[in-house]
């Protein structure tokens, strides 16, 4: 019995002892998210979201099926905000422009000078013009606002308001457009080379509608841009030269224009073009459903029905993207996409939801599934106790239709680190006890044996 007393503490020492080892850890599979239906009715695009990194890969976007056959020789239509391209055809071959160079030009101008500042018409500006041409009748001598003079520019395409802006920005048309074939190079644009400032046809003047579109995208941060080029009509102030207030223009761009056969409820802008080399050519905006686009085509034409093919095929292009494409959302902040057992953490936290740090939308093809986005998760190696909620721990990444989107995972709930110092004060005692217990059982067996001894030796003497 007194065998079976002892191997019992030392059994209960051992298990008293066991949680001083390391936790284990061990990571779930990540929890499947599945897509949200692609809506018309869509969140803001998480591109606007500094906290989520955002990366078109056009090598993982699936070809759409039913991309509108245009007459127009080069277009492209992308989403300014990620840059995810949505249609293009001949984006890279070299164009003639025409007048929509005026929306580099705009953008120069808008970067060099202030609304306020008042340039003078220059005879020159004036001459530089054929007869024939769009024109808003300023004339030499007036004293005209930038604001104004870039309404004339971008609403009847007036080419001397061009020429005047070149001058007063640079101080001759030459040198104006070498500052924009500078800052067009800046914008990544590729084949652009100017040699004026409005797009009257010249060999060595040229584009592609991809670079238009880069130009585009850079004068929708100016809000001046933006109010301009939406206004369907305009009317050059009364100066001291002409003090009439008889010239108004209406904008060229025919889908802002209500009475239009080509209205489009969704354009908000930009500029048309023409010239015989250069054919018919509009850049053009548009926004519904918090999905902005942006439309470049080129080289289009009139043709027999007398249908013109930059307002047709822009019509084509723009309900085409929002029939098909629309934002969704595909993951909520504080989704858990991963539940893991924390080392060295105590019993009641141990256990983590790490969750995603940021909402996530994405323009997408309607209809998508969820099993066409691949999701990966990647948490940091050696995760322990303590832990603060909101720490991050690892990232998420989501390819949805060439759109990768990456985000911090973070912990749901703070987790409390094991109090291994009062824990092992425990032990120790505990350790303490039972080894004073063995001394004490262990001291009283040799007193009983000594007692036993000295009642064999009496019993012996008695005999004796």
């Amino acid at each position: 019995m007194k065998k079976n007393l002892f191997i019992s503490l030392l059994l209960a020492l051992c298990i008293f002892a066991a949680p001083m080892g390391a936790v284990a850890e061990g990571n779930s599979a990540p929890s499947e998210q599945a897509a949200a239906a692609v809506q018309e009715a869509a969140p803001a695009l998480t591109a606007d979201n500094p906290d989520v990194k955002t990366e078109y890969v056009p090598q993982n976007q699936a070809a759409a099926a039913n991309a509108p056959e245009i007459g127009c020789k080069a277009a492209y239509v992308a989403d300014p905000a990620t840059g995810k391209v949505l249609y293009e055809k001949n984006a890279q071959e070299k164009m003639y422009p025409a007048s929509t160079t005026k929306i580099l030009t705009a953008l120069v101008v808008l970067e060099n000078c202030k609304l306020e500042e008042t340039a003078v018409v220059s005879q020159q500006a004036l001459d530089l013009v054929p007869e024939g041409y769009s024109n808003a009748g300023l004339q030499a001598g007036e004293e005209i606002s930038v604001e104004i003079l870039l309404q004339a520019l971008l609403i009847p395409s007036a080419n001397e308001a061009a020429n005047v802006l070149a001058e007063h920005v640079s101080g001759s048309i030459e040198a104006f457009a070498q500052l924009c074939n500078k800052r067009a190079e800046e914008l990544g644009c590729k084949v652009l080379h100017f040699v004026n400032a409005n797009g009257m046809h010249d060999e060595n003047h040229y584009c592609s509608a991809y670079d238009m579109y880069l130009v585009a995208k850079e004068c929708e941060k100016h809000d001046a841009f933006k109010n301009i080029v939406q206004m369907p009509k305009f009317t050059v102030p009364p100066t001291s030269i002409h003090p009439q207030d008889d010239r108004t223009y209406e904008n060229t761009n025919e889908l802002i224009l209500s009475g239009s056969s080509y209205y489009y409820t969704a354009c908000n802008g930009i500029k048309t073009g023409h010239t015989t080399e250069a054919g018919e050519c509009l850049v053009a905006s548009a926004s519904k459903d918090n999905l902005n686009l942006i439309s470049v085509v080129l080289g289009g034409s009139i043709t027999d029905a007398g249908e013109n093919e930059r307002f047709s095929d822009t019509v084509k292009l723009f309900d085409f993207a929002y029939d098909n494409y629309a934002i969704a959302s595909f993951a909520k902040q504080y989704d858990v996409y991963s539940t893991i057992e924390v080392k060295k953490a105590t019993k009641d936290t141990a256990s983590l939801d790490v969750v995603i740090d940021a909402d996530i939308t994405s323009i997408a093809p309607k209809g998508l599934k969820a099993s066409e986005i691949k999701t990966g998760v990647d948490l940091n190696e050696d995760i322990e106790a303590p832990i603060k909620r909101n720490q991050v721990l690892g990232t998420v990444t989501l390819d949805i239709d060439g759109m990768r989107y990456t985000a911090n995972l973070i912990a749901r709930t703070d987790v409390e680190k094991q109090p291994y110092w009062l824990y092992n004060i425990l032990v120790c005692a505990a350790i303490l006890l039972i080894v004073l217990v063995i001394i004490l059982i262990v001291r009283s067996n040799k007193k009983r044996k000594r007692a036993q001894l000295a009642a064999a030796r009496k019993r012996r003497e008695r005999m004796e």
